[in-house]
C-alpha cells in the first residue's frame, strides 16, 4: 500500500476513514495507509516488536483476526468519539491494529522483558500500561475539542482494549499463567525438592493438567523419598501421556524397582503400541513380566524376549528357561514352530 500510494497519490484519499463521508472499505483501507513515511516507519517499528510474538505462538489466522478486527474496532472507537465531540478528524494508519497487537502481548507476554539498556530489561506489562496511560491522558486531554488531525488517541485505546480482549478469548492468559508457573517451579528448583513440591502443589489446584508441574511434582517426591505417593503419581501420569511422557514414567518406575504396578496386561498392550525401533524399552517391560514367575503371561514374555534379543547367550538363557518350566505351553509350542528354540 505504501508503494501504491507514491505511484498514485490520490490513493490516501481514498483510503482514509473520514467521519464526515463514510464508506464501506474506508473501515479497513484506513488501516494499510499512511501519512507519509515516517508515519509508516513508527508503525512498522511496533509490528515488528509485536507482531512476530502473537504470529509465533497464535498461528497466523490468529494474528490476522487480532490485527483486522483490532483495527476495526480501534477505527469505531474512533468514529464514536467524532460523534460526541463532531466533527472529527480522518483516521489513517494502522495505529490501531498495532495497538490491539500491544493490548494482546500487555497480557500474554506481560511478564517478558524487553531490554532497553545494558543489563536492564523492563516487562512488556510495564511499557504496555505506561502507553496506556499516555493514550488515556492524550484522549482526555482532547474531550470537548475538535480533533485536530494529529495522534488518533480514541482508536489507539480502542485497539488496545480490543486486544486484551482477544487475550482472553485466544488463550494468552492461560499460557501466560502457564509460563509464569514454570518460571517459579524453575527458581524453586534452586532452593530443594519440599519447595519445588509445595510450588508444584499450588499450581495443581489452579492448573490440573499442567505436565510441566506434575512431572515437577514426581521428581521432588522422588528425590524427597516419598516413594508411595511418588508410583501413585508415576500411574496417573503415564495413564494420561503421550508416548515421550509414558517413557519416562515407565524408566522411573523402573528404577524404582516398582514398575509391576503397572498389571502385565497394562505393560503388553503399551509393548504393542512402541515403534519397531524401541527394542530397549520393549526389554524392559518384557523382562519385567519375565521375572514375575507366577504371572501368567510370562510364556508369552520369554518368547518376545527370545525373538527379541536373537543369537545372543541371553536369549538362549530365556529360551532355555522357557523349555524347562514351561515344556507344554503353546507360547514354547508356537516358538518351536517359529524355529525360536529347538
Amino acid at each position: 500500500m505504501a508503494f501504491l500510494t507514491i505511484l498514485i497519490p490520490g490513493l490516501v484519499d481514498q483510503a482514509v476513514f473520514d467521519p464526515s463521508r463514510i464508506t464501506v472499505w474506508s473501515w479497513f483501507t484506513c488501516l494499510f495507509a499512511h501519512q507519509n513515511l515516517l508515519h509508516l516507519l513508527a508503525n512498522m517499528i511496533f509490528l515488528a516488536a509485536v507482531g512476530p510474538l502473537i504470529e509465533f505462538t497464535r498461528g497466523s489466522w490468529r494474528f490476522l483476526v487480532i490485527y483486522i478486527v483490532g483495527g476495526v474496532i480501534g477505527v469505531l472507537a474512533h468514529f464514536i468519539f467524532s460523534k460526541v465531540s463532531p466533527p472529527g478528524s480522518p483516521l489513517l494508519g494502522a495505529s490501531g491494529s498495532i495497538a490491539a497487537c500491544v493490548g494482546y502481548c500487555a497480557i500474554r507476554f506481560a511478564r517478558t522483558k524487553v531490554p532497553v539498556l545494558p543489563n536492564l530489561g523492563i516487562p512488556v506489562g510495564f511499557i504496555a500500561g505506561a502507553w496506556l496511560l499516555i493514550q488515556a491522558a492524550g484522549s482526555i486531554f482532547q474531550v470537548g475539542e475538535q480533533m485536530r488531525g494529529g495522534v488518533a488517541f480514541w482508536a489507539h485505546l480502542g485497539g488496545f482494549l480490543a486486544g486484551l480482549g482477544f487475550a482472553f478469548l485466544f488463550g494468552g492468559l492461560r499460557e501466560a499463567r502457564f509460563e509464569y508457573g514454570h518460571e517459579v517451579l524453575s527458581k524453586m528448583n534452586e532452593r530443594g525438592p519440599a519447595a519445588v513440591l509445595a510450588t508444584a502443589d499450588a499450581l495443581l489446584k489452579q492448573q490440573p493438567k499442567n505436565r510441566v508441574a506434575q512431572w515437577q511434582r514426581i521428581e521432588a517426591l522422588q528425590e524427597m523419598h516419598e516413594n508411595d505417593k511418588c508410583v501413585g503419581a508415576l500411574v496417573t501420569f503415564f495413564e494420561s501421556g503421550d508416548a515421550s511422557e509414558k517413557e519416562k514414567a515407565i524408566r522411573m518406575l523402573d528404577s524404582l524397582g516398582r514398575i509391576s504396578v503397572l498389571g502385565s496386561v497394562q505393560r503388553l498392550r503399551y509393548i504393542d503400541s512402541l515403534p519397531s525401533d524401541s527394542n530397549d524399552l520393549k526389554l524392559l517391560l518384557l523382562k519385567s513380566i519375565a521375572a514375575e514367575n507366577d504371572d501368567p503371561r510370562r510364556p508369552d514374555a520369554l518368547v518376545s524376549i527370545v525373538d527379541l534379543l536373537g543369537e545372543s547367550e541371553d536369549a538362549r538363557a530365556y529360551a532355555e528357561t522357557l523349555v524347562t518350566e514351561y515344556p507344554h505351553h503353546p507360547a514354547t509350542e508356537a516358538a518351536k514352530q517359529r524355529g525360536l528354540i529347538s
